[in-house]
Order: C-alpha cells, then structure tokens, then sequence
C-alpha cells in the first residue's frame, strides 16, 4: 500500500498551523450559565465568603467551573446576599506586554465579559480580603490550596478576639456540583465527543502498514483543529504492536508493522472539555483470528455494561457487568485458570473500567461508598466504560512482584498459574484492545455519545478499505 508522503505531511502542518489560525475565537462563555452555578454555590453558604483562585502553578478547574474566566492568574470572591456578590481579581491589562503574550481581560474585561459586580488588580487580594472578612463567621475555600489556605488562616488569626471564626474547605460541595453536567456541559461534551469520533474514524481510514504512531497522532489532531478543537484533552495514546499492552503509553514514536493492532485512546478538548474514546484496529485492515477472539470479548463487555446504564444503579455494578464477561472470556481463551481468582483475572486487566468525564479527563465526583454498588448514577452524569485485555510480554514476568504488594499467594501457586497459561499467552501475546466509550446518563436510561466511532469488528474493517481524504 503507498505510504503518505513527506509532502502531504508538510501540507497537513501547515493546514493545522492555518486552520488554528483561522477559527474564530468560540463564543463558550455564557455569562447566565456561570452565574447560576455561582448563585447555586452560594445557597449553600449561608452568610459565609468564600475566595478561589487559580494560577500558572496551580491551576484550578473549579474555578473555571464557576467563573468562566480563561487566565490562569485570577482569584474571586462569593458573597451571598452582598451588594458586590461577586468579585474578581485578575491581572491588570498592559499594552507594554500585550506585544508578547496578548491583550488580556483586564479589569474592564472582568466586569464587562464576566460579569463580576467589582474587579481589582489580582495584588489587592489580600486587602481586599481581609476588609470584606472582618464581619464574616464562614470563610470557604480549596483546602487543596495550600498557599491560599494559608493566606486565610494568617487574616484571620489578625482578628484574635473573634475565635468563632471558621475555615471551611468548599471543595466537595463544588464537585458534588461537577459530577451532575447541565445543558451547556453536555453541549460541549457532545461537541468534543464528536470531533473525537470523526477524528478516530479518519484515521482508521487512513491508517497502513508502516505509517509510525506520530503520523497517526498528527492526522488524529488535525481534524481537531480543522473542526475547532484548539487542542488535545491529554495526550493521545497512539500504540502499535506491544505498545498496545502499555496503559499510558504516550511516546508515539514506534513504526508499526504488518499484522499489527493500533490501540488509540484520545480526546478533544471544546469548550474546556474533553473527550475520551478508545479505539483498536488492524492495521492491516484485517484482524487475524488471535486478535478477533480478544476483540470480541472486550466488545461483548463494553456493550454488556452500557445496557445495564440507568438511573439508580451503581457505578460499581456498571463494571462488575463488563468484568464478569471479561472473567468469562479469559477463562475460555486458557488466560486464567479460575474466574473466581480475582489476581488472575487483573493479570490482563488492571483498573476499574469507569471514570467521569468533564473539565477533567478523569473528573471529579469519587466512585462513592465500597459496598459492591458504588455511587448510584443520576441523570446528568457522564462517564466512560473501556474495558480491556493486555497480553503484553512484561505481564508475567512481573507478577509475582504485583502479588507480593497485595496478595497472599504462594510462589509456588504463581509458577502453577503461570505454567498453566503460557500456551494462551504466547497465542494472544502483543495484543492489547481497549474499547472506551462516553456515556450520559439519561432519565429514562443512557446515550452512548461516542456511538459514531466504528467499534464493530465488519464496520472496522470495512472502514478500512474506503478512502481517505489523507490517502
């Protein structure tokens, strides 16, 4: 098959140069969203304060989440029941430096754009602060924010003769917030899963014997940008042969070859979210029998577990469903000996198979309580399901080891289990297959938004032999 050419790639460069150039800057701030999310925050406050800030070093997704603003060095305050609710600090405008790095927001811009009711420049914080705490009990903020934190203790620790004062971390009320995505952070979801999914889609197309991970990565991130993604959600995972069996691999350097699979585990970032879509294919536009039996498994999982997706039930009990086909699968393949071995099954899959998406790739909210049912799901959340199996060269030869940290295995019982599978592992070995979908939880069920990705073994391969716009 021909290879695409150097050329094309410089053409693709600059394409991506230009095409990031030339989209128009999105309009993603919607100033009443923002706003109910700070009034909904400040309900629960009673007649405290609270003050966020965000920085190079630290940056802070929550505070995104309740101001929209997009510099990286900002604080705000939240005042319920003041005139001035809402108060932002930012770095003041200077056209001696917008030569270098930009014209930023500046203190108009903080009123005018964002909808603060006051703004000061972001080195009156601590002034500020400590004139509008003086009459408060409450004082909320990041306990994660170690300079922050430190900041509000020694203002406070100024007033002795006020011991009644109360230092409160405001973190989980903000994520419990996060966990449940409203209308306008589906739409952006939705956006980023979308240019996600054409984007994988594309390259599948594309894809030959030969071509090394990079190029893939590079006609992957093009149709971000060509679709108005400025960028990445986390580094794409681009893994060809045994890379496959690497669960955060991220060089993307090696050349794949004849018969193998490329693992691509990517996102798209819109809005200040992003995706996360796993796909495995033949890059040779036909999976081989070793690879089909796999594959099938894994899919049979990834569709068992979203079926059983709908309000009330447990986040837990949505992996147990994937797992329990996987145990089942493994077993038959000759990959385990006991499915009711819960070491042998984590030889070929190590994590739990859901997490949230949003602002972060892996989102805030927790998994909820160890009781085998795990936080129940409600409308409004989104997450993943990507279940798979990873035959890698390295798996047994560092289990005992794994064991060692967690089990009570003898070494005598891992050499029997290891004698016992090695046929099945020199079949199946460098083969790695994650299917990783993006679900919402509806109020009548679920939407698997990522369902544009080809998943089917008949449509990936049939995929494969249609033209690409990069061919």
């Amino acid at each position: 098959m021909k290879r695409i050419s150097s050329v094309v790639f410089i053409v693709l460069s600059l394409a991506i140069q230009l095409a990031a150039a030339g989209i128009q800057e999105q309009d993603f701030y919607k100033s009443e969203v923002f706003a109910q999310r700070r009034l909904a925050l400040m309900q629960k406050m009673g007649s405290g304060i609270a003050v966020l800030k965000t920085s190079q070093g630290n940056p802070n997704k929550d505070f995104y989440y309740l101001t929209g603003f997009d510099e990286r060095e900002a604080a705000c305050l939240l005042i319920p029941g003041h005139e001035k609710k809402f108060v932002l600090f930012v770095r003041p405008d200077d056209p001696g430096r917008t030569l270098w790095t930009g014209k930023r927001h500046g203190i108009a811009g903080a009123k005018q754009s964002f909808g603060a009711d006051a703004a000061f420049p972001l080195d009156r914080l601590e002034h500020t602060l400590s004139r509008y705490i003086k009459d408060k009990k409450k004082i909320f903020c990041s306990f994660r924010d170690k300079d922050l934190l430190e900041m509000v203790r020694e203002i406070t620790a100024e007033a002795p003769d006020d011991p009644t004062k109360e230092i409160i971390d405001l973190t989980a009320d903000i994520h419990a917030m996060r966990l449940i995505k409203d209308a306008e952070e589906i739409r952006l979801l939705r956006k980023a899963i979308d240019i996600t999914c054409e984007a994988l889609n594309e390259v599948i197309r594309a894809a030959q014997p030969n071509m090394y991970e990079y190029e893939l990565e590079a006609l992957l991130e093009y149709i971000y940008h060509k679709n108005g993604s400025p960028r990445p959600g986390f580094p794409s995972i681009v893994g060809s042969g045994p890379n496959t069996t690497i669960l955060h691999y991220e060089t993307n350097r090696s050349q794949s070859r004849e018969g193998d699979l490329v693992l691509m585990d990517v996102g798209a970032e819109y809005g200040g979210y992003t995706a996360d879509v796993t796909r495995t294919f033949p890059i040779s536009g036909t999976f081989s029998a070793p690879q089909r039996e796999i594959y099938e498994i894994v899919l049979k999982a990834n569709k068992k577990a979203i079926s059983f997706i709908r309000p009330g039930v447990g986040l837990y009990e949505v992996h147990i469903q994937a797992l329990e086909v996987i145990k089942d699968g493994l077993l038959r393949l000759g990959l385990i000996t006991d499915k009711d071995s819960p070491w042998q099954t984590q030889v070929w899959l190590m994590y739990n198979t859901n997490h949230w998406i949003g602002l972060d790739v892996h989102d805030v909210g927790g998994r909820g309580p160890r009781d085998g049912t795990g936080m129940l799901l409600e409308p409004g959340m989104v997450f993943t399901v990507e279940p798979g199996i990873y035959v890698g060269e390295h798996s047994l030869a560092i289990l005992e080891r794994r064991l060692k940290r967690s089990s009570s295995e003898s070494k005598a019982e891992i050499q029997e289990f290891i004698k016992s599978v090695q046929p099945a592992v020199e079949k199946y070995m460098h083969t790695g297959i994650r299917i990783e979908d993006d679900v919402l939880v509806t109020p009548d069920g679920h939407e698997v938004l990522s369902r544009t990705a080809v998943k089917e073994i008949d449509d990936i391969e049939r995929l494969m032999k249609e033209t690409s716009i990069f061919k």
